[in-house]
């Protein structure tokens, strides 16, 4: 905890951006307010203004170690919730034709439902962190901008000392806007003088529908989540996620003009005209507890605010204000959490308060992101009706990234590297070295496996070998110190 000196921050937004920017305030400022628009539920169900919460989500492993050091217990919680541990070799990924071996990693993720972690990370903020309070129902009408009255000072000295509720002022040292892709207070700052950061965007028209059934004990043999790419056959994608209270979430993607069905024996047609009907056989045997919900989005975005050389001092914005993805690459909340440890380290070295904070924080927090905007783009340019500028050697990456995906289908060294780069827990170049790309060239000159109809039931991609670790189910406990 700071020492207790007055400052004060407000944060825009109680969504995953939100609660963990409050988190790393609360290390820097004496008081850090949240404000929300939405009514917080009581219990850990979807609300309006995150339209996505009902879809699959997954917080990638570099996510998950950054939210459990900001928030100790956190995995004990989410268990403790109903939340599912997932382990590198609980992960069934057909893609490039194939099944990829399962290597075990250890322990990767906790799976659950969007509400559910968020109203976890929400309930442990405000218990650990007394300096933080959420305030619901609470509309921001703009910023309150105070200008310096020197004469021949520009107007763009100005410096936000505060939000607007219902013309009320509220003040802050510091104000941080965690409102999503859409947010309107960048042009307030316009409207000041202030230019607005180069937006770029790549044209991806993605849809996807989501579907909530009973999971069964015999589902997949055991095996924990699938991922399915049809990269070659329209760009389908599916994903199959275990969440709390024994239930499946699945999710079916597709691209450009193409929207999966609602009505659910058509939503299951879908699925199985996926390349694996691993996903499709969840869904013709088990029990439906939803409807199936539809989600589209227009574009991969990322506002280039680490280029910008003016900005005013006592605003930020951080999350998918500054980058936002499609969905289907499970890349957002850790995206948030990298741009918060971004702005800790900025924070550490120029206080709340300093003119240089915005610019300092920008730059760090363009860095953070540009390795998961390069690989969520690349991937989605392998789909040749995708638009927007390609990032540098796209073309070339994608063709290693075919040649990786299937080198992933008999090599287990291969896979596991691949699933640490997916994970943020390597750097992509880690795929690149002359002894990886040996073993990529090699292991693609190999025959795959048998596809799991004609395999021994031992063999089934559903189904752990017995050196893969033992049983599946572990304890949080166990899995926290497998990660460690």
């Amino acid at each position: 905890m700071s020492d207790s000196d007055g400052t004060s921050a407000i944060v825009i937004g109680s969504g995953i951006a939100g609660l963990i920017t409050a988190r790393v305030l609360s290390d820097h400022v004496d008081r850090v307010t949240v404000l929300e628009r939405d009514r917080l539920p009581d219990d850990a169900v979807p609300r309006r203004g995150v339209p996505q919460g009902r879809h699959g989500h997954l917080l990638l492993a570099a996510g998950r170690r950054l939210l459990d050091g900001w928030f100790p217990g956190l995995t004990g919680e989410l268990a403790a919730a109903g939340a599912v541990p997932l382990h590198g070799a609980d992960l069934v990924w057909h893609q490039g034709g194939g099944y990829r071996a399962r290597p075990d990693l250890g322990f990767l993720a906790m799976s659950a439902s969007r509400p559910l972690l968020e109203d976890t990370v929400r309930r442990c903020l405000l218990r650990q962190r007394r300096n933080v309070t959420v305030v619901d129902q609470t509309a921001v009408d703009g910023l309150v901008v105070a200008t310096d009255q020197i004469a021949g000072v520009r107007a763009d000295s100005a410096r936000i000392t505060g939000v607007r509720v219902d013309g009320v002022e509220h003040r802050a040292d510091l104000v941080v806007a965690c409102t999503g892709r859409n947010t309107h207070f960048l042009d307030q700052l316009a409207e000041l003088g202030f230019p607005a950061p180069e937006v770029a965007a790549v044209r991806v028209d993605a849809a996807y529908a989501s579907q909530l059934v009973r999971r069964g004990p015999d589902d997949l043999d055991g095996a924990l989540a699938v991922v399915v790419d049809d990269r070659a056959g329209g760009h389908r994608t599916g994903t199959m996620v275990p969440v709390e209270g024994d239930r499946w979430l699945i999710t079916i993607g597709s691209r450009h003009g193409e929207v999966p069905p609602s009505d659910p024996g058509e939503f299951e047609t879908f699925a199985r005209e996926l390349p694996s009907s691993t996903i499709a056989d969840v869904l013709a045997k088990a029990e439906a507890l939803s409807p199936v919900l539809t989600h589209r989005i227009a574009t991969d975005q990322r506002r280039q605010v680490e280029r910008l050389r003016r900005t005013p001092a006592g605003f930020l914005v951080l999350g998918d204000a500054i980058c936002s993805l499609n969905p289907i690459h499970a890349q957002g909340m850790t995206s948030a959490a990298l741009q918060a440890r971004a702005l800790d380290r900025a924070l550490r070295r120029y206080g709340p308060t300093s003119p240089r904070l915005a610019g300092a924080f920008y730059r760090r927090a363009g860095r953070a992101v540009d390795v998961l905007w390069r690989t969520a783009v690349g991937a989605d340019f392998a789909d040749p009706r995708t638009t927007g500028r390609r990032p540098v050697g796209t073309g070339l990456v994608n063709r290693y990234r075919e040649l990786v995906s299937r080198a992933c289908h008999t090599s287990p060294m291969v896979a596991r590297q691949a699933l640490l780069v997916q994970h943020l827990l390597a750097r992509p170049a880690w795929l690149a070295t002359p002894a990886m790309m040996l073993r990529v060239l090699l292991a693609t000159r190999r025959r795959p496996g048998r596809p799991p109809e004609s395999t021994p039931s031992g063999d089934r991609p559903g189904r752990r070998s017995t050196s893969s670790g033992g049983r599946r189910s572990r304890s949080a406990a166990t899995a926290t110190r497998a990660d460690q």
